[in-house]
């Protein structure tokens, strides 16, 4: 079936890398995973990221980070990269966004501050409506040349390889979806606050007015928002959070949270499996516990605009799915440790046992997990790394990795899309760097809770 294709537009997403599942051939739509085991510096200059690895493909072509689409339709695209500096020392910030056919896609920037011995994974993504035959590339630059930052690749011991850079990609429902942002930077308070939505970069059967989203047909979504969080004034220092709201309750399990001080931006996610019914509405908040802190826009010179937020809203199948979350803190070890998920969300046809997640149906599935990164007494330091094991192995190229200071939390996203046997098993694995350092859930006044973990399952075909 031909449908009418406009522009393709994408969303800031925080922290992420990919996971490649693997499993027998499927009639599933078209979709990508791919990766890059090269560390890649940037420059003032904006460089396209190179992808030298296909880990899984159909109906999509990549010539070493140009992505052509054979087939035409509405996609999810989610470029992740593992941002740092190259010896460690460099300060400043990397930016991310994406081209479509040579040109720059609008709203399409994210940001991520470096500081020195800092990593963290700088996500862009979005709602796509393609032409057969468009191509998209990553592109990125830094702040300041000369200080090694760049998208990073490391090995650790005993895990999987952490990749500079993992791209998703897979064709959706092109019934209902929505891509909408912010270009106004918003101040947030100590109580929840409505976030405002501007920009209808892409919508069918949904309906945008501010900021509250209504949904027009009935069925199972996957919904993402991203917000560029940091100061709003000289003195803005806390953290900020963020969470979703249907038919004006709070969503249980959807609260996430970014610690931000003056000069630092990061981008902060909340993501989740939704059952809608035709005319639910939906809404973003957000609070923070320091004042001149919020969602942050920007304009830098040459580049699309850095939105504040971005929320992301696709129509998946109804047959299969799982919205899955921990609200017990889980510290990490030296060596990789499955992680525990007690609280099922949303489930369909998908079983969970106590973070062993089993598919019970084949087919073309999506995955992202985001924990809640920090130290169990918030003086702890080092990092933590988060990656997918499925039937017991380690799922390559799956590895994403954060930095933790004193008093720093953030989200740490793995994600990615592939083929899935009825039967097969998923897990999520944690490793970690210093005493009382991983997966924190925490509990907020009139708030929902913040999980440890939010696992999302989806399956698109």
């Amino acid at each position: 079936m031909k449908i009418t294709v406009k522009k393709i537009h994408f969303a800031p997403f925080v922290a992420l890398v990919a996971a490649s599942l693997v499993a027998a051939p499927s009639l599933a739509g078209s979709f990508a995973q791919l990766s890059s085991s090269e560390t890649q510096i940037g420059d003032t200059t904006p460089k396209v990221v190179t992808m030298n690895q296909d880990d899984a493909l159909k109906g999509i072509t990549n010539s070493k980070g140009a992505v052509t689409f054979k087939e035409a339709g509405t996609y999810f695209v989610m470029a992740a990269a593992q941002v740092g500096s190259s010896g460690g020392k460099g300060k400043g910030s990397v930016r991310m966004w994406m081209r479509q056919n040579g040109q720059d896609v609008a709203n399409s920037n994210t940001e991520q501050t470096i500081a020195e011995g800092f990593t963290a994974v700088l996500v862009c993504q979005g709602v796509a409506e393609i032409k057969a035959g468009d191509k998209l590339e990553v592109t990125f630059s830094v702040s300041s040349g000369g200080e090694g930052l760049g998208l990073i690749v490391s090995k650790p011991q005993g895990e999987p390889v952490i990749p500079s850079l993992i791209f998703s990609a897979f064709k959706v429902d092109d019934s209902a979806y929505a891509q909408l942002s912010s270009t106004e930077s918003q101040p947030a308070a100590a109580a929840g606050k409505a976030i405002t939505l501007n920009s209808n970069d892409a919508v069918k059967e949904v309906e945008n007015d501010k900021g509250v989203v209504t949904i027009k047909k009935a069925g199972t979504y996957f919904v993402m928002a991203a917000g560029q969080t940091g100061a709003t004034d000289t003195n803005g220092k806390g953290s900020v959070r963020l969470w979703v709201r249907q038919n004006g309750k709070n969503v249980d399990n959807s609260n996430t949270e970014q610690a931000i001080a003056n000069g630092f931006t990061a981008v902060l996610v909340c993501q989740g499996v939704m059952e809608c019914k035709a005319g639910d509405k939906v809404e973003l908040l957000q609070s923070s516990t320091g004042a001149g802190l919020g969602m942050v826009a920007s304009r830098p010179k040459g580049e699309p605009v850095v939105p504040s937020m971005i929320l992301s809203i696709v129509k998946v199948a109804d047959s299969s799915y799982a919205q899955l979350s921990s609200s017990e803190t889980q510290i990490g070890g030296a060596t990789g440790k499955p992680l525990v998920l007690n609280s099922i969300d949303a489930a369909k046809d998908v079983e969970n046992d106590k973070g062993t997640v089993t598919v019970k149906k084949a087919g073309t599935y999506f995955v992202v997990a985001a924990g809640q990164v920090g130290s169990s007494n918030g003086s702890g330091q080092g990092s933590d790394r988060l990656w997918l094991r499925q039937n017991g192995k380690d799922v390559d190229n799956s590895n994403t990795e954060q930095t933790i200071t004193p008093k720093y939390t953030a989200v740490l996203v793995c994600q990615g899309v592939g083929e899935v046997k009825a039967g097969d098993k998923l897990q999520l694995c944690q490793s970690a760097r210093g005493a009382g350092v991983g997966m924190i859930a925490s509990a907020p006044k009139n708030e929902p809770v913040i999980p440890s973990m939010i696992f999302s399952l989806v399956k698109v075909d």
